[in-house]
């Protein structure tokens, strides 16, 4: 792990004279350029307009394409199927996966978030741990992010300032594919990463402040070294791989073919910009030219 975090700090190093999370695609036989914006799932929306030259790009384009449109993901048959994807078989719940002593680590970790509603461990047993860590993921956000508001989240609100002018929002992913994603990998690894959050949870508040710091500071490259580095809580070369790059290369022939079409706005978490597996330097490897749209401001 630390030789993969090491590699990721060097491959880097040039991406942080040009922190940018809205970036301009010309080139190679485009008839108008599109664009690439890098989201931050848990930051208010109103930042949108913080980021300069952004209401101009929603304002030209012609579509947008986001990970997932937020109508697919709150159709009640969409939500029913997740509700159903989140729940542990009745032989695998957490009690069976994770000795007793690793029960405690949790359970200390889910009373200091949910100890004032009487709730402890034992509660989430019938949830797949992963489904677990979502749940904590979400009220460490209310802690460590002050303008963190689940009504407004920048996702969202990029898409609905996109679809209130008239341009048409597309997925580049799928629901079932997203859930098959977050919640249906080997049971004993989505429990031993729960585990290990839990054993970082006094590290998730700094890696949390840092991420939410860097992204205002528009600096994509750090924010993928944060996602990489275990000591904080991050991913490690597997989950990135499976959760990160994967998906980067499946998006890129969606990406282009829409490209030739018109001008398209792509928002995606920030983290699949940046690398050399990021979205940015795929392109690029297509024959596009990619460069920030502006100068983020000091």
């Amino acid at each position: 792990m630390k030789k993969f975090v090491t590699l990721v700090f060097i491959l880097l190093g040039a991406f942080s004279a040009n922190a940018q999370l809205l970036w301009k695609v010309s080139g190679n036989g485009l008839q108008k350029p599109s664009y690439l914006f890098g989201t931050h799932h848990f930051i208010s929306g109103e930042f949108i307009d913080s980021v300069p030259g952004l209401n101009e790009v929603i304002n030209s384009i012609d579509e947008v394409y986001v990970e997932i449109q937020n109508d697919a993901m709150t159709n009640p048959e969409a939500l029913q199927m997740m509700q159903m994807a989140m729940m542990a078989p009745a032989d695998s719940t957490l009690d069976k996966l994770i000795s007793p002593d690793g029960l405690k680590i949790i359970d200390d970790v889910i009373k200091k978030y949910y100890g004032i509603f009487g709730i402890g461990v034992d509660k989430f047993y019938p949830m797949k741990p992963a489904a677990i860590m979502m749940q904590l993921q979400v009220i460490q956000a209310t802690t460590s992010i002050p303008d963190f508001n689940p009504m407004n989240l920048i996702d969202k609100a990029v898409e609905k300032r996109c679809t209130s002018k008239g341009k048409k929002a597309n997925s580049l992913e799928t629901i079932e594919f997203q859930t098959n994603l977050l919640f249906n990998a080997p049971l004993y690894k989505q429990a031993s990463d729960l585990l290990e959050m839990c054993k970082a949870d006094d590290k998730m508040d700094t890696m949390a402040k840092e991420l939410v710091a860097d992204y205002k500071n528009q600096n994509i490259g750090k924010i993928l070294e944060i996602m990489s580095d275990k000591e904080l809580g991050g991913s490690d070369a597997e989950d990135l791989k499976r959760l990160v790059f994967d998906r980067n290369h499946n998006w890129i022939p969606v990406i282009t073919e829409a490209m030739n079409k018109g001008s398209i706005l792509v928002s995606v978490g920030a983290g699949h910009l940046p690398g050399p597996q990021g979205v940015i330097e795929l392109l690029q490897q297509q024959g596009y030219t990619v460069t920030p749209v502006s100068t983020p401001q000091p």
